[in-house]
């Protein structure tokens, strides 16, 4: 059975900027679960060197299975998403996404260390993976090359405007990717 990860727009949306998320997505050997809220969250890519934006259609990644919508379902699941919403205090899809994810017990796919941290404090089992964890693992399963790897990390950080803090246990890994 392939792990399922909730996965929320901070993922979703550097996934999308690498330019291969079809690849990426069909290539880890996971599920990827998207609420509602988090396809809310997910609208546009901007070019930090044009300043131009380009919408983001998630319809192909739904059409080839490469996602799959997830909603509450049970007053538990709604319960549990007002709960992480105070919790938060941060967006919608957080929320739901940890809502879920503990009621149903997946794992889920996010990198706002804030939200994390703060879950954390209520239920210390959550599982997570961030945006490098599940890039590294689609570069050992996909025997993609450091340069290849390069040229996706430069995509998401002109588009997503991501890239890992000093102290990310990852970033030495980025950095090598990156050439440098």
């Amino acid at each position: 059975m392939r792990t399922i990860l909730i996965t929320d727009a901070s993922v979703l949306i550097n996934l999308v900027a690498s330019g291969a998320a079809s690849e990426i997505l069909g290539g880890c050997g996971m599920e990827f679960q998207v609420c509602p809220d988090v396809i809310a969250e997910v609208k546009v890519l901007r070019d930090r060197e044009t300043g131009e934006e380009h919408p983001i259609d998630l319809e192909p990644l739904f059409a080839a299975n490469l996602l799959t919508h997830i909603e509450p379902e049970t007053d538990e699941e709604f319960e549990l998403l007002v709960d992480y919403s105070a919790l938060l205090g941060a967006g919608d899809g957080e929320a739901m996404c940890f809502a879920l994810a503990e009621s149903r017990g997946h794992s889920i796919a996010i990198d706002d260390e804030r939200a994390i941290r703060r879950a954390k404090r209520r239920n210390p089992n959550f599982e997570t993976l961030g945006t490098l964890e599940i890039l590294i693992m689609w570069q050992e399963r996909g025997r993609v090359t450091d340069e290849r790897m390069g040229q996706l990390l430069q995509s998401i950080f002109r588009f997503a405007r991501f890239r890992p803090a000093a102290s990310h246990p990852r970033c030495a890994w980025w950095r090598r990717c990156l050439g440098g």
